[in-house]
């Protein structure tokens, strides 16, 4: 959703045009304090992160709280699980790297946690071991925790966090302000589309249809009808043709004469002058 910045832009624009000066003030005051973070999932994660760094539960717990409010809470029924689960590994997350901040595991953000968090957790029998993590020494040896020290199982929840918001994001429905530029796109290849269907319709129209035909005849009596240039009889015969039949025709000629000067011919000619 980086579009949002480009309308947050396009609305400040907006009201410093008005002249709502006090506007102007109180939405750029809004965009600092804005934890959706104009709903940049990059973001969104680095914040997280940030609270389970410096081990503030009470802010990694509010801003999930707030997500939750926000988008979670209106997903359907069969993706809540896996919500949870990412939360819950969050919160594993949360006690391994404050364990690992202060160098062992029996110091006071790893008991504040489990001493806050102990309601909600204490029934969940993924939860049962954790409970022991401030009296196990070296508990990334301990074949129960050794997992979640790993580099790799602490990627994986960052990038299953990414993924979640970001599929969350893209299906959310959108405002018409910040949905404007994706629906003038729709409806120009929309248009574009009818345009050539339209094309290719009238197309296939005009050449099984009678009236095509008829057109297409009209055409061809008009072009017949007018004055046509002689050479348009024999432009399409070859030069090496024309010049074979006037040497034919030379030939002829001269056979003609010689016939008519030979004794045959003048006998012929004689006999023919005296029966008349």
């Amino acid at each position: 959703m980086a579009h949002i910045q480009f309308v947050d832009e396009l609305v400040r624009e907006y009201l410093l045009f008005r002249g709502f000066t006090s506007a102007v003030k109180a939405f750029d005051n809004d965009l600092k304090a804005d934890k959706d973070k104009g709903f940049r999932v990059d973001k969104i994660v680095e914040q997280i992160l940030h609270y389970i760094n410096v081990s503030d539960l009470s802010g990694l717990k509010e801003y999930w709280s707030h997500l939750d409010s926000l988008v979670f809470s209106k997903l359907e029924v069969h993706v809540q699980p896996a919500v949870r689960k990412i939360e819950y590994s969050l919160y594993k997350l949360y006690l391994v790297t404050a364990s690992q901040n202060t160098g062992g595991v029996k110091n006071e953000k790893v008991s504040e946690f489990l001493s806050k968090m102990l309601p909600e957790l204490q029934g969940q029998n993924e939860w049962k071991d954790w409970f022991m993590l401030p009296y196990i020494q070296k508990p990334e040896e301990n074949p129960s925790f050794s997992l979640y020290y790993t580099r790799a199982w602490q990627d994986s929840v960052l990038v299953s966090l990414h993924n979640l918001l970001a599929t969350v994001f893209q299906c959310m429905p959108q405002p018409t302000l910040t949905s404007y530029e994706s629906d003038t796109a729709l409806v120009k290849r929309l248009q574009d589309e009818i345009t050539v269907l339209r094309s290719k319709t009238q197309q296939s129209i005009e050449k099984t249809s009678p009236i095509g035909h008829q057109s297409r005849l009209a055409q061809y009596s008009e072009r017949l009808s007018g004055p046509l240039p002689l050479v348009d009889d024999f432009c399409a015969v070859p030069t090496e043709q024309l010049d074979s039949g006037l040497r034919e025709a030379r030939g002829l000629r001269g056979l003609l004469r010689q016939m008519g000067g030979s004794p045959v011919m003048g006998r012929k000619a004689a006999r023919s002058q005296s029966q008349n």
